[in-house]
């Protein structure tokens, strides 16, 4: 869901540094030289910061357990605050700033093969409905006469493919680097915890009754 990014905001009101990985690139391999490489590039060491904020999710779970144990990590060692956004709020961010915000507006994200992760809010990024992760068969009915649009990575193949009829607006918008700078000082570090937001578990179970033998069977 989106690129690997990071951002630095040096001052409040000046231009954002950024940096990206490849479309495609690892995150695991990449995103500690990402940082390093921005950190260095402004001439700042990390106890310098005033704060360090990640997405907390929902998206891929091995993206989200290596962006927070990152900046956990970094956290402590530079004795800095960690706090963290979910994408969903992330991206309700990107979507206000883009243009006028209905009362209602829906967020559609991929959570898979076949399903997606929802939400709908209202202006303020004030969430009307939990996240939830839903078959794309039943996302219609989840956006249908209660949002006025959709946005978000999932919405524009929600709509090609027929499963919602909602307006479709901003289908480009992620989560980023760039947008969560912008919330970062309005995060409150003993409410905006820095922990992997999931919304289901993992796809992957531990096998049971030892279908596939075991090295010291």
């Amino acid at each position: 869901m989106g690129r690997t990014s990071a951002a630095l905001a040096i001052e409040p009101g000046a231009p954002l540094l950024v940096r990206r990985l490849p479309e495609g690139a690892q995150q695991a391999e990449g995103l500690i030289p990402l940082i390093r490489d921005l950190m260095a590039g402004a001439g700042i060491d990390f106890a310098s910061l005033d704060r360090i904020a990640v997405s907390t999710g929902p998206g891929g779970f091995s993206g989200i357990r290596t962006g927070v144990a990152a900046a956990r990590g970094i956290g402590l060692a530079a004795g800095v605050p960690v706090v963290g956004a979910t994408s969903f709020q992330i991206m309700a961010a990107a979507f206000e700033k883009d243009g006028p915000v209905p009362e209602a507006y829906g967020i559609a994200a991929p959570a898979g093969l076949s399903a997606v992760f929802c939400q709908i809010l209202a202006p303020g990024r004030t969430g009307l409905t939990e996240i939830l992760a839903l078959p794309h068969s039943e996302a219609g009915a989840f956006f249908e006469g209660r949002a006025r649009v959709i946005a978000g990575p999932a919405a524009g193949p929600l709509s090609e493919a027929g499963y919602v009829s909602v307006p479709v607006r901003g289908a480009g918008i992620a989560p980023d680097a760039e947008t969560l700078a912008g919330l970062a000082p309005e995060l409150d570090p003993r409410r905006d915890l820095p922990s992997p937001y999931y919304v289901r578990p993992a796809d992957a179970r531990p096998q049971t009754g030892h279908l596939i033998p075991r090295k010291d069977d």
